[in-house]
Order: structure tokens, then C-alpha cells, then sequence
């Protein structure tokens, strides 16, 4: 029984924990190794996900890509191999192993790799199907650039 339940029975005072409720174990990865790649679309990789943050490790094929959105989410993009573009508001620029690029909520972003190219992708709060909307018919479709 946990600290909090047993108090719970000893006061009679209600807590507002659950015994179920517990912190997330650390995750201790190295997302530059065991790479894989999907021939047909990125390849995104969960290490960890909570309500308040998804880290995932994102792989391309040379050319593959995440198209243009605006998710409400703040996202951390940080290149650990290859070469790429990124969009980020109203820039266009090129990125390489080791570059880091923080994109506000709601602010236009997208991801191109221009070899093949490994992200470690860190977004708060975790996203939700209303920030990826269509992605996946986009990817499909070949669509990079935001719709006008």
C-alpha cells in the first residue's frame, strides 16, 4: 500500500493521488545506433511519451520528409546524422549533424532530409491527431509544403 493510500485510511482525509499513479522510469537510449529506416515514409521511433512530452527518434531516407504543419506543441529537433532542411516560421534552412532547432507552438515546421538523416525529435505537450491532421495523406501524396 502506498504512503498516501495509508494515510488516506488512517485520517479519513481523501488524497487526491492514486496509487496507481507513479512517476515515468528514466529511458537511457542512444537514438544515433540501432537506426532503421522505412522505404516508403520517415520513420518515427517513441523512446518516451507522457501527457507532457514525446521524444521519439526520427529516421529518413534521402528525400523522405515531415511535412509543413502548425501543431500547437513546441518542438526540439536536434540532427544526430546527415543532412537536411528544416522550415521554422517563415525560414528555410539547412541542417547537419549537430544542429539544434527550437520551433515555437504554432509555428509552421517541417522536416527534409536531404541524405539520409537521423532527428531526435522532442515535443511538448505530446501531440494529439489534431496537430498531425492529414500528415500521413501528405506524406503519401508527396506533399512538403505547407497548403495554401
Amino acid at each position: 500500500m502506498s504512503f498516501f493510500r495509508s494515510c488516506e485510511k488512517m485520517t479519513g482525509n481523501g488524497f487526491p493521488w492514486k496509487e496507481e499513479m507513479s512517476m515515468p522510469a528514466p529511458v537511457f537510449a542512444r537514438p544515433k545506433e540501432k537506426v532503421t529506416f522505412d522505404p516508403n515514409r520517415f520513420a518515427p521511433k517513441p523512446l518516451f511519451e507522457s501527457p507532457e512530452m514525446k521524444v521519439i527518434q526520427a529516421s529518413f531516407r534521402a528525400g523522405q520528409f515531415i511535412p509543413v504543419h502548425k501543431p500547437d506543441v513546441h518542438v526540439v529537433l536536434y540532427v544526430l546524422a546527415g543532412e537536411g532542411e528544416v522550415v521554422a516560421g517563415s525560414e528555410r534552412r539547412p541542417v547537419r549533424e549537430g544542429d539544434l532547432v527550437v520551433v515555437p507552438r504554432k509555428m509552421a515546421r517541417g522536416v527534409k532530409a536531404k541524405t539520409d538523416m537521423v532527428v531526435l525529435h522532442v515535443v511538448s505537450p505530446s501531440p494529439t491527431e489534431a496537430d498531425h491532421g492529414d500528415m500521413a495523406k501528405r506524406i503519401a501524396r508527396g506533399d512538403f509544403e505547407l497548403p495554401a
